[in-house]
This record gives C-alpha cells, sequence and structure tokens, in this order.
C-alpha cells in the first residue's frame, strides 16, 4: 500500500513537472523575438528578381494608366506590433528632372554668347529660338511643382476597392533607382529596391484575403519608356493579379484584365513586438566644420539586419534643436554607409546634418546632428 502511495505521489510530481516546463516553454516562444511575416505570392522577397533592373521589362511598369493588384492570402494569426505595405520597384526615368537639368544647361552656355551666335546655337539644339528656351523651363519647372508629380500610391483592402482611408503613399519617382542610359552616364543607377510604407495594422485582414494595388496619379508617367518598373517573380496559371489600364491616375477600380505566370512584387509585412535598436554614429565629419566642396560622409552602424541608410540635412535656424529633415545624397542599401554631401545643392551658411539607418523590423536609429557651415 506504502509503495503504490509512493508511485502515486511520484507520478503526481513528474506531471507538475511537465506541466510547469510547459508553461515555462509557451511563456518563453511568446517572448522571442521572431523574424517579421510576409506575406506575397512568392515566399522568398529575393526571388522578385524579374523586370525591374534591367533586361526585358515585360511593359510592367506603375503610372497613370498602369495600376497593378494583386490578391494575397488572409494574414496569419500572431502577436503583431506593426504592419506595412511594400513594393520593389526600379528602372525609374525621372524624365522630367533630367531634362529640365538639360534645358537649364543648355541656357547657361547660351546666355552670354553674341545674340546671332546664341540664336544659331538654340536652332541647333533644336529650339526655335533662345527665348523658347527660358520658356520650356518654365514648362518643365510646372510639371514638377504638381502636387502628383512623380508620386507612387499603394493600398490595401479585404475587397478590391480602395479609398482614402485605405491608400498610403509609398515612393517618389526621384527615390526609386534609375535605369542606365546607353548614351548619359548617370550616377543614381542601380538594382530594384524594395520600399515599405507603414499601415494601421487594423487594415491588415486576419479572416479575409488582401487586395494590394499599386498605382501613380502622375499623368507623365504612362508608358514604360518614362515610369518606374514593378518587379515581378515567375508564378504559375492561377489568376491572383490584374491589371487595370483605365484607372487615370486613380486607385484601380477594374479586375478585368487577369495576369498569370508572373507574379508583382507586392507585399505585407508584419513585424512582432521587438526590442531591437538600431545605432548611428558620423565617422569623419566634426561639428561646426566649413563644408566648401563635396564630401563623404561615413557613419557606423550597429544592429541587424540592417537594409539602408541615408543622409538628411536641416536649415532650420528657428530653434536650437534642428526639426526639418530633408533627405540629401544617395541611399546606401548597404555596408561602407557612406553618402556624398553635395554644398552645392545647399543655400550659403549654417545647416545640420544626421545620417539615419533602418533595419529589416523598420526599427529606425539617427546619429546625432552636427552643426555645419556651407561655404562656396
Amino acid at each position: 500500500m506504502t509503495s503504490a502511495k509512493q508511485s502515486f505521489r511520484l507520478i503526481i510530481l513528474l506531471f507538475s513537472f511537465l506541466l510547469v516546463q510547459g508553461f515555462n516553454a509557451k511563456a518563453l516562444h511568446a517572448s522571442e523575438n521572431h523574424y517579421p511575416v510576409i506575406i506575397a505570392e512568392v515566399e522568398n522577397l529575393n526571388d522578385f528578381a524579374l523586370f525591374a533592373t534591367s533586361g526585358w521589362d515585360g511593359n510592367w511598369y506603375v503610372g497613370y494608366n498602369h495600376a497593378w493588384i494583386t490578391r494575397l492570402p488572409k494574414a496569419p494569426e500572431g502577436s503583431y506590433a506593426k504592419a506595412f505595405l511594400g513594393a520593389k520597384l526600379g528602372r525609374a526615368k525621372n524624365v522630367i528632372r533630367r531634362q529640365l537639368e538639360r534645358v537649364r544647361n543648355h541656357l547657361e552656355r547660351l546666355k552670354n554668347l553674341p545674340e546671332e551666335k546664341r540664336e544659331a546655337s538654340a536652332k541647333q539644339l533644336k529650339y526655335e529660338s533662345f527665348k523658347e528656351i527660358s520658356k520650356k523651363i518654365k514648362e518643365l519647372e510646372k510639371k514638377l511643382s504638381s502636387p502628383h508629380s512623380g508620386k507612387i500610391y499603394i493600398g490595401i483592402d479585404s475587397s478590391p476597392q480602395w479609398d482614402k482611408k485605405h491608400s498610403f503613399f509609398l515612393v517618389s519617382e526621384k527615390d526609386i533607382p534609375l535605369e542606365g542610359d546607353p548614351e548619359e552616364a548617370l550616377e543614381e543607377v542601380g538594382e530594384a529596391r524594395w520600399f515599405w510604407v507603414e499601415i494601421p495594422l487594423g487594415l491588415v485582414s486576419f479572416d479575409k484575403e488582401n487586395y494590394v494595388a499599386i498605382w501613380s496619379p502622375d499623368e507623365n508617367l504612362n508608358s514604360a519608356q518614362v515610369s518606374p518598373i514593378l518587379a515581378s517573380a515567375w508564378g504559375g496559371k492561377k489568376a491572383n493579379t490584374w491589371l487595370d489600364q483605365e484607372s487615370k491616375g486613380k486607385p484601380p477600380s477594374s479586375l478585368s484584365r487577369s495576369v498569370t505566370i508572373f507574379e508583382p512584387a507586392l507585399a505585407i509585412k508584419l513585424v512582432p513586438p521587438n526590442e531591437k535598436k538600431v545605432s548611428v554614429e558620423i565617422l569623419n565629419i566634426a561639428d561646426g566644420e566649413e563644408i566648401k566642396e563635396k564630401r563623404v560622409v561615413t557613419a557606423s552602424v550597429s544592429g541587424g539586419d540592417i537594409v539602408r541608410a541615408w543622409l538628411e540635412i536641416s536649415g532650420d535656424k528657428s530653434t536650437k534643436q534642428a526639426k526639418k529633415w530633408v533627405r540629401t545624397g544617395r541611399i546606401a542599401f548597404g555596408a561602407p554607409y557612406s553618402i556624398t554631401l553635395d554644398p552645392g545643392k545647399l543655400e550659403e551658411g549654417i545647416h545640420y546634418l544626421r545620417v539615419g539607418a533602418e533595419d529589416f523590423w523598420s526599427n529606425v536609429g539617427y546619429s546625432r546632428s552636427i552643426k555645419i557651415a556651407v561655404k562656396e
């Protein structure tokens, strides 16, 4: 009898031990920082390698009359802190900006020539007269000043309709890597990149499918020759993607034209709670330093899964702490985190600069701001 009681007690103790360990394992599992969850038509984001870097573009441009829609599955249950929509884009043309720069250069070259030679040179450059150059500059500046110029929007909903609440500015064309030109040396050429924008977590559906769309309200982005290209990956024959060619700068409203074989690089990113941090330190610019010519600003970035770093400038002198920051220079998508500062694009005087960096979890860190004096 005593032996039976002891055996029973041992069984109870063993069961209690296993139960406690089970709860501890669950608690540990719940507290772990899991990797962000990606919802896309292709599991591996790196497989979206078609069209948007080089070679055949497939006419997969994002534009005023070219809106793309994809139907993604419902989001998996889990603990999430943030949600993002993303698209992989490349081969921007920046046609208007490049035309404006070219015409301004023509004006500078010709304005000090004798009148007769100036008119002859203008005609050689395909202008009717020298005065037409100034008119062309104003025309291009007006196009660039449009509130829609070069903008790309992205949207999400559990049905194929996207109102203002479900639509978000994703990226400007000027921030997308340029397509190379066989006849012109361009500085900002590069491979296609992912761009993300944070959205309210409540807009992501966990019980229905998610429709994600991308479009542009800029009427100048109207062909593959002048518009950025959306990346793609090999897919199947099931129709989960549509192209709306009649949206006219608004969110798409038609699923009449289905697309198969290729899958668009449109995705949802769900980020779980985490305590990851991104630390940034500028290494080679001293506080109060004078900048008279181009300088390379190099930063040390600490953290995991760093995806990009960038340089920001502020000319805000209203307070000791600069507030209005504007990105300048190219984005560094990998080490070394070095960005060239061009003082020729800044007004002479006091400015503040800082470097920002972001990890794949969309945590952002900044260096301390440094005061510089821009001199001509």
